[in-house]
């Protein structure tokens, strides 16, 4: 049954024959001997080195093998039953009936329950060892007996010779099937132990970390095959050795100086280690010692691993200096500024408008220098408040605070390590955060919130604003200290009104690049539509424009001319951008400084160029419809509506 083999030592024939007939029955892989004491000790012996996983025997024979062999042995119990089939027989051999069994065993809280209802009288003779067995068989024989019961067979054997009637409490079916379960119960969890212990030992010897285990009394119990490797020594040569007696090994010893320390950077001989050890509670007053150590250059490794996982899961630059649109001086100069600087590791600003593509340099500065391979991480100062954005740069520990994530968090610049962090919007970080930021700079370092533990860091940061940081300096919105730190490499995007000879080239790619989208056919723009988005000066930069082009792809139809949607499009931006309620005081303008009717002049025309009406001009202005119409006559405005 379930590939367990059972050995036996039976203490007699009977005995024998019933357990042959259940082994047959439970189709068992049993090998069975058939002898008492001393003798029952040596088979016992044999079957241990025939590999049987468990024995069964019974009373004073089973003891003693239960001494001698390291196997499982199981004894058969004496059932209530077994003493009553014995008591009944010894009944009919005569009147004064003596028993003999062992105290804690035989006589079970049933026994007294047995005689009274075979109404006998029986004369108790308890034993617990051997010399106590010895004395109550002699007591026995000198007495006026006329029957012994009793559980042992050397008993019964020895009444038989001195000419008394002896009846032996014989093992019935239901002990016999029970010894036999316990058996195989036991064998089974030993097996289920085993598979478990081998299932750690792999564990333990197949780990890449070094691991040794001390016992209690700081003998070497374990050294897995990663130990060995990095200290370079054999197991064989420690393992059973005291922690003091380990001389000839200094690296060992400088190891084990490090036990009263939980998690330790040591440097052992030429190597570093991370050494962590933990104290394993065996039982009740044991304990063993866990090391576990590793080679720095390992946990390098698997750091750099990593983060190439990161970089796999899309912290990436997908931009370079190729996906920058245009021809212009000042952008090809630009671009030349940015390919030196990516040569370099020093920090870089970026400034610039909204939607001049400050991202977009970043990415391009980013796989353009030796980081290339690395993760680029990005994030956007001003969409995070303060204490959200700090924990997202910095990471925290498990408990920071309230609805901190279980574990911790690992931090973007962590994240970024060997590679670029950009921080866009940094203008808008708060001075709590840019004193760390300062920090990271100078000792390119971070701390985790929570953590009382510091993070070497190899980050390269570019920065991003869209205004002047030094005017925020002069504020006192931004540290000036950091602001130096940051202006190592200072790098300004021109806005598209500066170079609005790149307008063809990025109209037409984004009529390419949408068109294929929407899977539409889509006219290129003429001279007269060009003419027209040239005349405009884009606040929004290439982001405006791009959005004004999708419109174009998306709006067109059929044989409609371009020039017309496109003025249509370019007016409603104005309207959108300077037709605002008076009072606004986004509503302003530049003017020559002159004659008050020539400054009055230049408003009117501002505002007709933007394609505003009678009307709006007049709520803006405040003045009366009929003294505008008047004015613009005398003007000789004829472009109003």
């Amino acid at each position: 049954m379930s590939g367990v083999r059972i050995g036996v030592v039976s203490t007699y024939p009977e005995l024998s024959e019933l357990i042959q007939k259940l082994a047959h029955d439970m189709n068992l892989d049993l090998e069975l001997r058939e002898a008492v004491l001393d003798e029952g000790v040596s088979h016992a012996y044999q079957l241990e080195r025939n590999g049987v996983d468990v024995i069964i025997s019974r009373g004073a024979t089973g003891k003693k093998i239960k001494k001698a062999v390291s196997l499982p042995v199981v004894l058969i119990e004496i059932t209530p039953f077994d003493v009553l089939q014995a008591l009944y027989s010894a009944k009919g051999l005569g009147e004064k009936i003596a028993f003999l069994g062992y105290g804690p065993q035989d006589f079970s809280p049933s026994f007294n329950s047995i005689i009274e209802i075979l109404d006998i009288n029986v004369e108790c003779y308890p034993y617990n060892d051997i010399y106590e067995m010895n004395n109550q068989i002699k007591k026995i024989l000198k007495s006026n007996i006329d029957v012994v019961v009793s559980t042992g067979l050397c008993v019964y054997e020895m009444a038989k010779k001195s000419g008394i009637n002896a009846v032996l409490v014989q093992s019935g079916y239901d002990a016999i099937y029970s010894a036999i379960m316990r058996s195989l119960e036991i064998v089974h969890g030993i097996r289920r132990d085993q598979e478990r212990s081998s299932r750690f030992r792999s564990v333990l010897e197949l780990t890449n970390d070094g691991i040794i285990i001390l016992d209690e009394n700081k003998r070497v119990s374990f050294m897995n095959p990663s130990a060995e490797k990095l200290l370079e020594i054999d197991a064989g040569k420690v393992i059973g050795r005291h922690v003091n007696e380990l001389y000839e090994f200094p690296i060992m010893m400088s190891l084990f100086n490090t036990c009263d320390q939980k998690e330790v950077f040591k440097e052992i001989g030429r190597k570093q280690f991370w050494v962590n050890t933990i104290t394993v509670n065996i039982s009740e007053g044991k304990s063993d010692l866990l090391i576990m150590f590793q080679s720095a250059d390992r946990i390098q490794v698997l750091e750099q691993n990593f983060r190439r996982q990161l970089f796999k899961k899309g912290l990436v630059a997908k931009h370079t200096f190729d996906d920058i649109i245009g021809n212009s001086c000042v952008l090809r100069d630009t671009i030349d500024r940015a390919k030196k600087f990516a040569a370099s590791n020093a920090t870089v600003l970026i400034c610039g408008e909204s939607g001049t593509g400050k991202e977009l340099f970043a990415q391009s500065i980013h796989n353009e220098s030796e980081r290339r391979k690395a993760p680029f991480v990005a994030i956007n100062c001003a969409a995070l408040p303060e204490n959200l954005l700090e924990s997202e740069l910095f990471g925290y520990e498990e408990g920071a605070f309230t609805g901190a994530k279980k574990g911790g968090k690992i931090g973007l610049f962590e994240i970024a390590h060997g590679g670029t962090i950009f921080l866009d919007e940094i203008g808008e970080m708060t001075l709590p955060v840019q004193a760390r930021l300062l920090r990271v700079l100078q000792e390119r370092e971070i701390m985790r919130l929570g953590s009382d533990r510091v993070i070497p860091v190899d980050v390269r940061i570019i920065a991003a604003t869209n205004y002047e940081l030094f005017l925020a300096v002069k504020e006192g919105k931004f540290r000036s200290d950091l602001y130096h730190r940051l202006e190592v490499l200072n790098l300004d995007i021109p806005p598209l009104r500066a170079r609005k000879e790149d307008i063809e080239l990025l109209a037409n790619h984004f009529i390419k690049q949408f068109s294929c989208e929407v899977k539409k056919e889509v006219p290129l723009l003429n001279k007269v539509a060009l003419e027209k988005l040239m005349e405009y000066d884009w606040p929004g930069n290439v982001r405006e424009l791009q959005n004004v082009i999708q419109k174009y792809v998306l709006l067109i139809e059929p044989g409609q001319s371009c020039e017309e949607l496109i003025t249509r499009l370019i007016s409603e931006k104005i309207r959108k951008s300077y037709i605002v309620p008076a009072g606004d005081s986004r509503n302003t303008i530049t003017l020559k400084i002159g004659k008050l009717e020539d400054m009055e002049r230049q408003v009117i025309e501002y505002l007709l160029s933007t394609g505003a009406s009678i009307k709006e001009i007049s709520e803006l202005t405040g003045i009366s419809r009929t003294t505008l119409w008047r004015k613009l006559k005398a003007l000789d405005e004829v472009m109003f509506r």
